[in-house]
């Protein structure tokens, strides 16, 4: 038997840029959008982190997405750190990070962690009146969920998947997160969701549950796979998209002609699609098309495009350094200490993840040649910048301070203001200014 929709109990397993708004979504929610009855659901938010519960029953959100208030205001939901508090959940939902390792493979130690955990917490409930249903939401690539976690789970819980005895069965469905950190018109309830399940009868159960609280709807997917392919296409064609940019990028500054203007130019057309040079890193773009790629390989297939896309985006910082570095070299002015200033430390405007950020791989090439950097980025977290970079980022540009080379990297909200007029306060006779945004104007700025 399936848990009631409108009075379940729920579990979301991690509670970081997905984990928290999904929990906080479902939570907030007092009647369901496809019936209006009322939704008398417990929600559990479970992190293994112990500092980040303590942070969010204060209603901090260290990631800076969430209000004290709007924290404080969703009655019915806990944070826990404690996972024996989840023995009774109707559903889990597992939103833990699936990143990358050195060799650039798929690292699913979190995921394989949160999927023995939950089939350990259903185990003791061989006389259930309602059968547990586990929803992965991490990005993964497709045959993930059936072929490596549910495996995991029947072993930890002794129980069989998608049994027809009942009482000893678990049933499982896939839905993408599609979060976009920093993004504050593309959020949970304003992107239709995809959902899928492991056969018709749970697949329509989650269809209706993701239903109940997400205004902007569902797309049933006709199976896990299904599911699990989609999501992971849509960041590896955002993926490529940019890395042919940067690859046009590249060309047409050797033949000096100026990026911006062609993309323009270009864009008048109305099925041009306008994307724009950059740094690609993050959790996602700069992630999932290696996802692709390893299980390409697994059986026998080589993907040359998806694979030259990495390449390329992740030369860039690479080609940026040189770039800066080229400019160095030609400026007339000679400075004995080369200072530089650099806005922006996150892989992405008004997001405060430094996950996988090419902006931290351009320091480094900095370091190495021993240059001076200061670094600001009020969005970031200064603390776990220093633990795990070993860099010290500032939250403002040290007043009375001047510059020899200037890199407006992103263009969080707290940057706005910085004009070129304002930027040249901080700078020298012959300083070097670098827009990696495109939103700065004069002719002696220098875009990627």
């Amino acid at each position: 038997m399936l848990p009631k929709l409108e009075n379940c109990t729920v579990a979301i397993i991690g509670l970081g840029y997905v984990g928290l708004p999904l929990a906080l979504e479902i939570g907030s929610k007092t009647n369901c959008l496809l019936t209006n009855k009322k939704l008398e659901r417990l929600v559990f938010g479970y992190d293994t982190n112990p500092k980040r519960i303590e942070e969010l029953e204060k209603g901090f959100d260290n990631n800076k997405i969430f209000s004290k208030e709007q924290i404080k205001k969703v009655k019915n939901i806990k944070f826990v750190n404690d996972n024996n508090l989840l023995r009774k959940v109707d559903v889990f939902i597992i939103t833990v990070p699936t990143p990358i390792n050195t060799k650039n493979e798929p690292n699913l130690s979190y995921i394989k962690k949160a999927s023995k955990m939950v089939g350990a917490l259903i185990k003791d409930t061989q006389d259930q009146l309602k059968n547990p249903i586990i929803i992965f939401e991490s990005t993964v690539y497709p045959g993930l969920t059936e072929e490596f976690c549910i495996p995991l789970i029947e072993k930890e819980s002794s129980k069989k998947h998608n049994s027809s005895d009942y009482k000893n069965s678990f049933y499982c469905g896939y839905s993408p997160e599609r979060i976009n950190p920093g993004d504050t018109k593309h959020n949970i309830d304003s992107i239709t969701k995809v959902t899928s399940g492991c056969n018709k009868k749970v697949s329509k159960w989650i269809n209706s549950f993701y239903g109940s609280f997400i205004s902007a709807g569902t797309f049933q997917a006709s199976s896990i796979k299904v599911a699990e392919a989609a999501k992971i296409i849509e960041n590896t064609q955002r993926d490529i998209n940019i890395a042919l940019i940067n690859e046009l990028a590249i060309l047409f500054n050797k033949l000096n002609i100026n990026t911006y203007e062609v993309l323009n130019a270009a864009s008048t057309k109305w099925n041009f699609h306008k994307y724009m040079p950059g740094l690609v890193g993050g959790h996602c773009i700069g992630v999932d098309p290696y996802y692709l790629t390893f299980k390409a390989k697994e059986i026998g297939h080589e993907t040359k495009l998806i694979a030259a896309g990495r390449i390329i985006n992740d030369y860039m910082h690479h080609y940026l350094f040189n770039k800066i570095i080229f400019y160095k070299d030609k400026r007339k002015v000679d400075f004995l200490n080369e200072q530089i200033l650099l806005l922006g430390l996150s892989y992405k405007s008004n997001c405060g993840d430094i996950r996988n950020s090419q902006l931290i791989n351009l320091v480094k090439s900095f370091k190495e040649r021993a240059m001076n950097i200061t670094i600001v980025d009020p969005k970031v977290d200064a603390e776990e910048v220093l633990k795990n970079t070993g860099l010290l980022s500032l939250s403002y540009i040290p007043k009375n301070e001047k510059y020899t080379i200037i890199i407006f990297a992103l263009d969080h909200d707290e940057f706005k203001a910085y004009t070129k007029n304002k930027l040249l306060n901080f700078a020298l006779e012959g300083t070097l200014i670098f827009d990696l945004t495109n939103n700065l104007d004069g002719e002696d700025i220098i875009n990627l």
